[in-house]
This record gives structure tokens, C-alpha cells and sequence, in this order.
């Protein structure tokens, strides 16, 4: 019952988190300089209409504010988008009023979670390594390199590596990986490499302290006293035990990477989550904005519950 009524209750703080969260997106576009029809192809297109007649022009203006609900007062039209968002009924974007939102999402967001797993997955397989060597060789110069490189890693930001990918693997080493375009596995190691640079330094400086703060507890000592070999002892009891800690860590860094991905498939031309939102942004285009914003955010707080359930699952000295 305890782990029902915990579910129950993070789930209602959740409702509200994301009530508040697309209420300050919604407000923050509605009072932001510009707007949809100053910004889109629409606008273009109706220029001349507007010109030729001014009649036609107010009745077609009237119509596309009444559909998207930008007619009705600000307190109105947040009611109106935050019923929408979570009852899932995403409507249709202002781009593209015969395409649906659901149908773009469907299309892009599936590319940019194997963009998003598959960074997570590879800094796993790197940072934790890297992470265990600097723990086990701690204040040495083996253990300097590994922050050294995890720092800079998280120092570099994705769309910078990203271009100097590109420059080398378009100009100096052209034709060893592609560079552009989505379709082939071939395609996704690059972005995946830049946006897992910084995640590896993540999950390595927390392996390293995790583990360092394992080998310092009493049942380690213990392990050393009943004469447990040196590896055996490292591994089953060492590892094994900082593993655990890491799922905190994994959980959010999902559900961030996929926000990260924004600008690097931008660069390199990939058909995913990240140019929705980017073109959505940028043309206000409010449903799809803020079905944007719902999805990230409900992403992460979801991720961050998993997190905390399968936590407690795996340590019981952890409770709910």
C-alpha cells in the first residue's frame, strides 16, 4: 500500500508541475515580441490578401484565432492549452493546420529516444570504466587524466563538438562516416558520440566517488579481514554496490539528452524531435510549443519517479 499511495502522490505533484510549467511556457510566448503570423509562411502568404482585401483578410484572421483559441482572454486560452496537454489531445500545429500534432510526434520522437538511449548506453560503457580505473588509482596521474578528460568532456558543448565532427569527417576523413541524414545506423554514431562527450563525464566523476566512498565502508574491511581476494572483493562487493547509485544518475540523463538533442540534429540534418521544436519555437507555433514543453517535462518527472521506485526496489535501505 506504502508504494501505491507513493505513486499516487507523485503523480498528483506531477499534474501540477506540469499545470505550472505550461502555464510560464504558454505566458512567456503570449508576451513575447513577434508571433505566429509575423513569423510563418502564413504570414507571407496572406500579405497580398491583406492588400487587395482587407474584408476577407479580417474574416480569414478571425477564423484561425477562433480555431487556435487566440481570441478568447490569456487566463482562457492557458485553461484551454492545459486541458488539452493532459487530456492528450494535442490538436493540430499553426503550420500545419491538416497535420496533426500526435502524427509529427509520432514520426519524430522515436528518433530522437534512439539518439537519447543510445548516448546514455555508450557513456555507460565508457564512464563507468573510466570511473573504476580513477577510484582504483586514485590521486594518481591515471586518475588527474580521468577528470581531466571527463571535465572537458562536460566542458564542450554537443553542438561544438558536433561541428568539429562534421569538419572531420567531411573535409579530412570524407566518406568513413556520414555526416548527414537519418536511415542507416552508420548515421546515428556521430550524433550519438556528441551527445554522450558530456554524459561520460557525468557518469564517471560519479563511479569514481561512489566507489571510493564504497571501499571506505565496514563491510569492505570486513571483506579484507576474512581474506576475500583483491578483485573478487572489488567487483562483487565494490562495483556491484556503486552500480546502484548510478541509476539516479542514468534516469534524468535520459530525459535530458533527448531535450539535447535539439541543435545537434539540427547539424547533422536529422528528421527528429529536436527540429520540431526548434521551428515550433521560433514561428510560435503555440500548440506545438507547449505540446513540446508537456512532453519533455513529463518525460523527465516520469523518469525521475521510475528512478526513485526502482531505487527502493534494489536497496532496501532506502525508503519510499
Amino acid at each position: 500500500m506504502a508504494v501505491f499511495r507513493f505513486i499516487a502522490k507523485r503523480i498528483v505533484e506531477i499534474i501540477i508541475t506540469l499545470i505550472l510549467v505550461i502555464t510560464v511556457s504558454y505566458i512567456m510566448m503570449y508576451f513575447s515580441p513577434g508571433g505566429f503570423m509575423n513569423t510563418s509562411t502564413m504570414a507571407t502568404a496572406l500579405a497580398p490578401l491583406q492588400g487587395q482585401n482587407p474584408v476577407l483578410y479580417q474574416e480569414v484572421m478571425e477564423q484561425f484565432q477562433s480555431r487556435y483559441g487566440l481570441n478568447l482572454p490569456l487566463w482562457q486560452q492557458i485553461l484551454k492549452y492545459v486541458w488539452h496537454e493532459l487530456t492528450f489531445d494535442f490538436g493540430n500545429s499553426m503550420q500545419n493546420p491538416s497535420l496533426s500534432i500526435a502524427s509529427q510526434l509520432q514520426r519524430t520522437l522515436p528518433v530522437s529516444v534512439i539518439l537519447a538511449f543510445g548516448s546514455v548506453m555508450l557513456s555507460v560503457l565508457v564512464g563507468v570504466p573510466l570511473g573504476i580505473i580513477a577510484a582504483l588509482k586514485r590521486n594518481t596521474w591515471i586518475d588527474y587524466l580521468v577528470s581531466t578528460v571527463s571535465l572537458a568532456g562536460q566542458a564542450i558543448p554537443a553542438f561544438v563538438l558536433a561541428v568539429i565532427l562534421v569538419l572531420l569527417f567531411g573535409v579530412v576523413f570524407q566518406g568513413i562516416l556520414p555526416v548527414t541524414g537519418w536511415g542507416r545506423w552508420e548515421q546515428a554514431i556521430l550524433p550519438i558520440i556528441c551527445l554522450s562527450a558530456a554524459n561520460v563525464g557525468v557518469v564517471a566523476r560519479y563511479m569514481r566517488g561512489s566507489l571510493i566512498e564504497t571501499l571506505r565502508s565496514d563491510y569492505i574491511r570486513t571483506a579484507k579481514a576474512k581474506g576475500v581476494k583483491y578483485w573478487p572483493m572489488i567487483m562483487k562487493h565494490g562495483v556491484k554496490n556503486s552500480l546502484t547509485a548510478m541509476i539516479t544518475v542514468i534516469g534524468p540523463q535520459f530525459a535530458f539528452t533527448v531535450m539535447g538533442t535539439i541543435w545537434v540534429e539540427q547539424i547533422f540534418a536529422i528528421p527528429g524531435l529536436g527540429q520540431v521544436m526548434q521551428t515550433a519555437f521560433t514561428s510560435f507555433d503555440f500548440p506545438l510549443a507547449i505540446t513540446s514543453v508537456f512532453l519533455l517535462g513529463s518525460m523527465i518527472m516520469i523518469m525521475n519517479l521510475l528512478v526513485d521506485i526502482i531505487y527502493a526496489l534494489i536497496d532496501p535501505r532506502v525508503k519510499l
